[in-house]
Order: structure tokens, then sequence, then C-alpha cells
């Protein structure tokens, strides 16, 4: 993938980004708070009007930081887009994510009565069942514990060999253990 004059605006404000060429592999979107990071997560996932040039041929999936759940199980917010797109469901796979993301025993729970952390692993795991080319995810860590966090680092490291990933995330031991490219918004003025 790769943006060319890309720009986002708003009623009061432009958010213009750098020329950057995404390489394979996880690359870190990085910047302090108020760059624009998610902005331009979203304007990569199409959720967000944009001028400029964008150019990509590959499917890509964007998990949110406050992920967006059903009041149905676990397992029935991981299918659910899957069933309405008519794609197919590989409860193999699901049940191997849940495993590596410890939430093999709360499959049948009501997915609004789990913690932060566990609904944001909920959000992944849909994310990933659509095998994407490229996974977009903004501040996955937010309300993960430090075990969370290893198994999600777990993940991304296996996910890297059939995927792209691109993330946001202030959580620096995590971006220590899964960053192989960077495009840093640094302190620029937006």
């Amino acid at each position: 993938m790769k943006i060319t004059n890309l720009s986002v605006r708003f009623p009061n404000i432009e958010m213009k980004f750098t020329d950057y060429e995404f390489q394979s592999g996880v690359t870190m979107i990085t910047g302090r708070n108020g760059t624009g990071k998610t902005t331009l997560l979203r304007a990569l996932a199409g959720l967000t009007d944009y001028s400029g040039t964008i150019i990509n041929s590959k499917t890509m999936t964007y998990v949110a930081q406050e992920p967006v759940l059903f009041n149905r199980t676990v397992y029935e917010n991981i299918i659910y887009s899957l069933e309405i797109r008519k794609l197919e469901i590989d409860d193999e796979k699901i049940k191997y994510l849940a495993e590596k993301l410890s939430l093999e025993t709360l499959l049948k729970r009501n997915a609004l009565k789990l913690s932060g952390g566990e609904k944001i692993k909920v959000s992944i795991i849909r994310g990933i069942m659509f095998n994407p080319d490229i996974l977009l995810l903004d501040e996955p860590t937010t309300h993960m514990d430090l075990e969370s966090i290893d198994e999600l680092i777990k993940v991304i490291k296996e996910l890297k060999k059939e995927m792209d990933i691109y993330i946001i995330s202030h959580n620096k031991s995590f971006i220590d253990a899964v960053m192989e490219h960077e495009y840093s918004l640094g302190d620029r003025n937006v």
C-alpha cells in the first residue's frame, strides 16, 4: 500500500500525511496524541473521506479501539459479520484463536458482559476471521493486562506470515516486541 498527498479535512483543521509506502510485515504508526494516527487508519480502511491517493489492491479489516459488540454470545459476535457476507465460518480457526487469546471458555458468554480487554480480543478475532491481506489495529492493547498483551504479541508474530498488520499503540514494550517498520507522524502540527 502506498499513500501520496493524503489529507483529511475536518471543519476546523486539515490533517496532511507524508507520502509513505508500507512494507510487508508489521508497521507501527507512531506519533504523539492528536497527530492523526486513528484518522490515518480510518482513511486507509475507507471509513473517512480523504483527498490524495491511496494505492491498494489488497483486502483489509479495521479493528477499532473501542469494539462494537452485540447482545449475543462471543461466538455469535465473531461469526455474525461472516454470516451477513456469506463467508465461510471456520470453527477450528475460531477455537484456535480463542485459545491463543484465552477466550476459549468464554465463547458461550454474552459478549456485553466481558471486560474491556476481552471485548477487544473478540473484536480482533472477528477481524482476523475475514482473512484480510491487511489487518488494521487501533490501540489493541487498551484495557489488556500484561498476560493478554503477551498473548496478542504471539498471535501477531504468527499472523504476520499471512497478512500485513498496521498498528497504533502507545505501549512501548508491545511496540518493541512486534514492530518491523515504523511510519512516524512525530510531533507534527495538524
